[in-house]
């Protein structure tokens, strides 16, 4: 049977699911079965995969899953609608990055790695990428886009807390593409050598 032959054979409610994650899919980019709120949207998802693809693939996106980490993400065939992050909204992530790779030693496959704000701004300080800590904005500004991709939740109200806990999801991996620790520190340094004018490293 192809794709189209099981939409048409598609109960009404199913067809309203179908549009509903296919919305969804679109405007987070990934759903992890790994976030309790998207598990049954990724099982949706993996029981209609070809459906998908095949819909997806006409409107100019590719789906791409992972099984192993329980991850689908939709990708643009066209560089315009890619999302484009502030200089230090980069670095925020790529911090969570570093810190997913110096955690997930620690933990089994089917666990999300936890962490607290405050390894991120200590880390910000260890790297010496700004002459200031991370301000209150910007870091909440930048938890909240990362939270609406599905690259992770906060545990507490308080994103600014340096207590408050985020958990993690290996979304963060097909996010971030950089291959070893080693290449997230050399691009960390990237991003310190281009501070603002005027801004210094003391």
């Amino acid at each position: 049977m192809n794709p189209w032959e099981i939409m048409e054979k598609m109960s009404v409610k199913e067809r309203e699911d179908f549009a509903r994650v296919v919305n969804k899919l679109l405007g987070s980019t990934f759903i992890t079965r790994r976030n309790e709120e998207n598990k049954r949207d990724y099982y949706f998802i993996e029981r209609y995969e070809e459906l998908l693809r095949e819909y997806l693939k006409n409107a100019g996106w590719t789906l791409v899953g992972d099984r192993i980490y329980g991850i689908f993400q939709a990708v643009s065939d066209f560089p315009a609608n890619r999302l484009h992050l502030r200089l230090e909204e980069s670095i925020i992530l790529l911090i969570i990055r570093l810190c997913y790779e110096e955690k997930r030693k620690e933990v089994n496959l089917t666990e999300n790695i936890c962490l607290r704000v405050r390894e991120i701004q200590d880390k910000y300080a260890a790297l010496k990428i700004r002459a200031r800590p991370i301000d209150k904005k910007s870091l909440r500004e930048a938890v909240n886009l990362f939270k609406r991709f599905n690259l992770l939740t906060a545990l507490d109200s308080d994103v600014t807390d340096p207590e408050c806990r985020l958990e993690v999801y290996p979304t963060i991996l097909f996010a971030t593409r950089v291959d070893d620790v080693r290449s997230l520190y050399d691009k960390l340094e990237s991003y310190g050598s281009a501070r603002p004018a005027g801004e210094d490293g003391e």
